[in-house]
């Protein structure tokens, strides 16, 4: 196996567990702030749940459009790409 390929792999590993604590940890940290407000507002546990579900939601989206562009930015010039004439 070449050293270029293992630093790919090594890097897709790292990409995996960056992505991974992102799912995690981003939820969270908003669910934390949710119960903060809840507790200074006295809504337990409404805002924790709607703040860890906009923190999910928001991961979702930004992982499904930096795919969308990685695919994109992958894609370009290659033959199933290029228009019919």
């Amino acid at each position: 196996m070449e050293l270029h390929d293992r630093q790919r792999t090594w890097q897709g590993f790292g990409d995996a567990l960056a992505m991974a604590v992102e799912f995690v940890a981003t939820p969270l940290l908003f669910a934390l702030l949710g119960y903060a407000l809840d507790g200074w507002f006295g809504t337990r546990p409404v805002l924790a749940f709607v703040f860890g579900l906009v923190g999910f939601v928001g991961v979702c989206l930004r992982t499904y459009y930096w795919y969308q562009a990685d695919m994109k930015r992958e894609e370009e010039g290659k033959p199933w790409t290029r228009s019919q004439r």
